[in-house]
């Protein structure tokens, strides 16, 4: 007896739906090999920044024998960790040798964002989808917007969300106040320094038509007037998903970070803070 041939119809449907699984496979794999080739150059980087602090670190150590004035340091857990994070710092200081599009390094104890920040004033966006390196990357790296820089009264921090987490896929954890709770102190490390932001804001927010009214915070980067500050506060604030008590006064830099949502068309969520710490 014969065995009954398939329809025609049958052996297209499986070689579409068979093409289908190989090009979604295809996809997937491809995306999970960039972003472990994308984490693996922030992790050399944040590497080469420990090694070298701990060459400093060495360099430190050799005393003049001919010297005998010797300082006196508070041995204290307080000093100890304020010593450790200037060396960290000086480590991140060093990798603008590598690229002079480098700001510094973002970083949030306790959670995923630990990362370069930079800027190109000619080309505000062109890390959006490049790496440090400046070679094409989909994750790209965090960058300033336009008008922002170091020193600027508001300095807004741009990264994607993306879905495996990374950059700034889990900034909106701080919707939570007890993750904001938790996680109170954003770290950035710029200019051998470490300056300390305590977070005070998390909002959700759109970016509107250009003949639609309304507050549009991602233009808020750079040196603001007072009026233009206290108008980005109140906003902030009113918008906000929790209270947290602080009300920044004009003068203390604001640092927001900035990132697509997905509960509205063209959706952003941003999390401000205010610097508490001074050279």
């Amino acid at each position: 007896m014969k065995r009954k041939k398939n329809p025609l119809w049958y052996r297209i449907g499986v070689l579409i739906f068979g093409g289908i699984f190989c090009f979604s496979a295809y996809m997937a794999g491809r995306d999970i090999f960039e972003a472990r080739k994308e984490a693996a150059a922030f992790r050399k980087l944040s590497e080469a920044a420990s090694d070298y602090m701990e060459t400093a670190e060495q360099k430190d150590s050799i005393v003049d024998p001919a010297d005998d004035h010797t300082t006196e340091v508070e041995n204290t857990a307080e000093a100890e960790e304020k010593q450790e994070l200037l060396r960290e710092a000086a480590g991140y200081a060093s990798l603008a040798e590598q690229n002079p599009d480098y700001v510094g390094w973002l970083k949030i104890p306790g959670t995923r964002i630990d990362y370069p920040v930079m800027s190109r004033a000619s080309d505000p966006e062109y890390y959006l989808h490049r790496a440090f390196d400046g070679s094409r990357s989909s994750g790209g790296t965090p960058f300033l917007g336009q008008l922002s820089d170091k020193d600027s009264t508001c300095m807004i921090v741009y990264g994607h969300n993306m879905k495996n987490g990374s950059m700034f896929g889990t900034l909106d954890d701080y919707k939570s106040e007890k993750w904001q709770t938790e996680h109170p102190v954003i770290e950035f490390f710029v200019d051998g320094e470490v300056r300390e932001y305590e977070v005070f804001a998390a909002a959700e927010s759109r970016v509107l038509y250009e003949d639609e009214e309304g507050f549009r915070y991602y233009r808020s980067g750079g040196d603001l007037s007072e009026e233009e500050y206290g108008k980005l506060i109140t906003w902030l604030q009113e918008n906000s998903d929790y209270e947290t008590g602080i009300i920044p006064e004009y003068g203390e830099q604001i640092l927001m970070l900035s990132t697509c949502s997905y509960h509205t068309k063209d959706g952003r969520f941003v999390v401000a803070a205010r610097r508490i710490s001074e050279p």
